[in-house]
């Protein structure tokens, strides 16, 4: 059977995958920049390698995934976080038939520039949020007037889940950010920030597996706690149903003949149920754990395209019994929302958060892997040292 090399491993989604597909059995080797995470502590894996870091050294990163494949005899690479463009961009440099499970690095391309995913949606007839055109931010804040926007939501052209989106209060606000966000990125005249009204509602995502541009399977759920208010990463969601949404995702990732794993996020008004397209995750998202567990093995599902085609991979998930209502938690998240509630005095919601959550699954603690926690522990403690900030932005990360 095949080794199969998972990257970027000191994520949740990462080791969600690493989980999945040695519970079948399978082979699976990961490799990060780092020394410490949740797959390095992981008594799951075959082996650990370390390469340089995508975002430092992107030709040395690619030649070094290539060596530990043709070392190790990796049959497929599974890409986890923000290292499957770079992947896809060059697949011609990794050994042949490893990069099965690699989307399109055209599609990547669209999906990680907000602008162009937007369009694309919108082309979709798709619905999004009113942007706002502008050509400098005098400009931005007499358009904000004129369509008496007060709140805007500002999102650099490359972002990373919350990082890289930003909020203002008034038109003043607005350009002003604008300026600052154009000074300290150094952005060109055709990469200034997009402009969007700011929608009120409830963050969904949809995830999907497409094989060769035919769609193999769905899953949507709700983020009932995210670790940041205004939005980003959940820290506890819940399987869902959303048929107006799901036919509207499906048109975006058909207008492309998308091929791999996605997640796209959206915004539901939970009063109208009215919903907006926000952008689309060209990889493994951040709650995988949550739909692996409720009967949609996603890292699995891909493996059996890529090994045992489309149909066994569509008969199996015929098969399987998807649970509906079903949530996950993710445990360190929620610990440091509740501890952030903690000290700035809200009590009753840090109670709530810490000891009133209901979930059927946990991303990061399991008792059969315990070590695995401590690992995911000791990245936020080595990113507060270095970096003072327990999740740092990399150069090249946002822009």
């Amino acid at each position: 059977m095949q080794t199969v090399l998972v990257t970027d491993a000191f994520v949740r989604s990462s080791y969600a995958a690493l989980r999945n597909l040695t519970d079948h059995g399978i082979r699976v080797s990961v490799a990060d920049r780092r020394r410490l995470g949740m797959c390095q502590a992981s008594r799951r894996k075959a082996r650990f390698a370390r390469y340089r870091s995508h975002y430092a050294d992107e030709a040395g990163f690619v030649a070094d995934v290539a060596a530990i494949c043709q070392a190790h005899s990796i049959g497929l690479v599974l890409p986890s976080h923000n290292e499957t463009e770079i992947l896809a961009k060059h697949r011609e440099r990794l050994p042949p038939g490893l990069d099965a499970l690699i989307p399109d690095a055209g599609h990547c391309a669209l999906f990680n520039d907000k602008a162009r995913g937007y369009e694309l949606a919108r082309s979709c007839q798709v619905p999004v949020p009113l942007r706002v055109p502008y050509s400098n931010a005098d400009e931005l804040a007499k358009r904000l007037r004129e369509q008496g926007f007060e709140r805007c939501v500002i999102k650099l052209r490359t972002g990373n889940s919350a990082k890289g989106v930003f909020y203002a209060h008034s038109p003043a606000e607005a350009a002003d950010m604008v300026r600052r966000l154009v000074r300290e990125f150094d952005l060109p005249a055709d990469r200034l920030p997009q402009v969007e009204e700011h929608v009120f509602g409830e963050g969904w995502g949809c995830s999907v597996l497409y094989w060769k541009g035919s769609r193999v399977a769905m899953f949507t759920h709700r983020r009932v706690r995210e670790k940041i208010a205004t939005g980003g990463t959940s820290t506890l969601r819940e399987a869902v149903a959303n048929a107006g949404l799901e036919q509207a995702a499906q048109r975006i990732f058909d207008a492309i003949g998308w091929h791999g794993l996605a997640m796209s996020e959206w915004k539901v008004c939970p009063a109208t149920g009215r919903f907006w397209f926000v952008e689309v995750n060209p990889r493994m998202w951040g709650s995988i754990a949550l739909p692996i567990s409720a009967g949609v093995e996603f890292p699995y599902l891909a493996w059996l395209c890529a090994v045992e085609g489309e149909e066994v991979a569509r008969a199996y998930q015929e098969k399987a019994a998807v649970r509906l209502p079903w949530r996950s938690r993710w445990l360190l998240g929620d610990l440091a929302v509740g501890a952030r509630q903690v000290l700035s005095g809200q009590l009753c919601d840090a109670y709530r958060t810490l000891f009133q959550a209901r979930a059927d699954a946990l991303d990061d603690f399991f008792w059969d892997d315990p070590l695995v926690f401590l690992g995911e522990v000791g990245v936020y403690l080595e990113n507060a040292i270095r970096g003072r900030s327990l999740n740092p932005v990399e150069k090249g990360m946002i822009g």
